[in-house]
Parts: structure tokens; C-alpha cells; sequence
């Protein structure tokens, strides 16, 4: 059965993730990896001081902003947080192919995008002058994302890729847009996602995914998403979500 109108729809791995969703207004937030924005049914608009009014977009990490949705559904295509540079885009850039934008996000609407392949060949059909994070970024970001649970001190992430903890943070805020406890978190929410999909109440899965409390949990959604998660998840749309292993698509070049 085709999913009704306003009914949310996700794709989510575990360091990117396809939303479609009717949703209350996003407040004031920013996201530890590049995001393609997409208005379904209309232009959004996308404030940061002044509003601007776009139907497709591409978001720097770090960028804060907030969303008029106008009662439209929303698409968000989070990319890879190892993927753009943020020192090399700008915060916000309208993206030349909007029509593929939108129709790609009719196809999540439809429950018909299963993985971020097509994600991945959209964006390079726009041929864009972004390059991925720097090589000993990646490397802390990989580790990261297989010790979600451990808390790794800064000193040691740093000792691994031959850099000091100060360059390291230095660089985390330059090309990720965020420290690396905000892009831990960023990561964790991600893991919330997919135990509430396996069955997990909301409280069960912050657990699980390194989060104190719900309480915890719903800060960091606020300040990544500008939603909170009782906004999006609900018991009803967890057949609406669709898990993808432990892929790990390539950078964008």
C-alpha cells in the first residue's frame, strides 16, 4: 500500500538518511554534515537573518538556519558527514537541478527509494565544486562511527591520525562545521533511528544509541534538526522506514 500524503518516510543508514515528511516549523539549527533541502510541494524558505525562498538547496554543515515549510512536506537528503568540506561551499546553494531534486523526492514519498544510490548520482550531475574533508578527518570520522558507546578522549583520536588535539578540534570546527562531541551526537541520533525502527520505544533507543536520557536526546535533536524526535517518530511510521546495513557510500567529488 502506498503511503498517505503526509505520512513520513525514511531511509537511514548509519551516517546518512532520507526524510520525506509533513512537519511543524523547524526552529533555529544546524547540521553536522551537508544537506540537501528539498520543498515538495513548494518553495521553502530558508532564514538566516533574511528569508530566502528556494526549492532545492545545499546546506554547509554548521550553517544555522531555520525553516518556513508552510504546511508543505519537507525532503532532506543528509549527506555523509565526511563528505563536503565546509570551508570550501557556501553556506546556502541553490541547486541547478531542482526538478530531479523534487522528483527524487516524490520517489522517497512513494516508499521507492530504498538506499542512497540515486542520491549520490543526482548530486554529481550537478557537478559541483565541493571536495570531501580531509583524509585524517575521515580516518577519526570512521572511528568514531565504530565506537559510538566509548566516548574516545580527544587526545587519543588525535594520537591516531598524527595530529595534535588542539589542530584536530581546529579542524573539526573548519570542515565539519561542529566540534566532535556535537558530531558524535549527530552520529548517535542516527543509531536512535534505527533502534526505534527495530521496535525500541524512544526512550529505550536514546539509550541505546549513547544518549543519557530522553531529555538529552531531545536537546540534541533541537540542535541539529530543529525538531523533536516525537515530532518525526512515532509508533505508526516505523513501517515507513527502511534501514540500509552498514553501507557506506563514497564520497562526493
Amino acid at each position: 500500500m502506498a503511503p498517505t500524503d503526509g505520512a513520513l518516510q525514511l531511509v537511514v543508514g548509519t551516517e546518512q538518511l532520507a526524510m520525506c515528511a509533513r512537519l511543524p516549523p523547524v526552529s533555529r539549527h544546524h547540521h553536522a554534515a551537508a544537506a540537501i533541502i528539498v520543498g515538495l510541494d513548494h518553495p521553502l524558505g530558508f532564514r538566516a537573518g533574511a528569508t530566502r525562498w528556494s526549492r532545492a538547496v545545499l546546506l554547509a554543515p554548521g550553517f544555522t538556519h531555520e525553516v518556513e515549510v508552510q504546511g508543505g512536506r519537507m525532503v532532506a537528503f543528509l549527506l555523509p558527514p565526511s563528505a563536503v568540506d565546509a570551508s570550501r561551499m557556501a553556506p546556502l546553494r541553490e541547486l541547478s537541478r531542482g526538478g530531479d531534486w523534487v522528483a527524487l523526492g516524490q520517489a522517497l514519498q512513494r516508499g521507492e527509494l530504498t538506499d542512497f544510490e540515486e542520491i549520490s548520482r543526482n548530486l554529481a550531475r550537478e557537478q559541483l565544486d565541493v571536495r570531501p574533508v580531509d583524509p585524517r578527518l575521515q580516518r577519526v570520522t570512521r572511528r568514531l562511527l565504530g565506537t559510538l558507546n566509548e566516548n574516545l578522549p580527544i587526545e587519543e583520536l588525535a594520537a591516531g591520525v598524527h595530529l595534535s588535539s588542539p589542530r584536530l578540534m581546529a579542524l573539526c570546527r573548519e570542515q565539519l562545521g561542529t566540534s566532535l562531541r556535537a558530531y558524535r551526537r549527530w552520529l548517535r541520533a542516527f543509531e536512535v533511528v534505527r533502534h526505534f525502527a527495530a521496535g525500541n520505544s524512544l526512550t529505550r533507543a536514546a539509550s541505546m544509541a549513547g544518549f543519557s536520557s530522553s531529555a538529552h536526546l531531545s536537546s540534541a535533536a533541537r540542535e541539529h534538526f530543529g525538531l523533536r524526535p516525537s515530532d518525526v517518530l512515532s509508533p505508526a511510521s516505523r513501517r515507513n522506514i527502511v534501514l540500509v546495513g552498514e553501507h557506506r557510500p563514497p564520497c562526493y567529488r
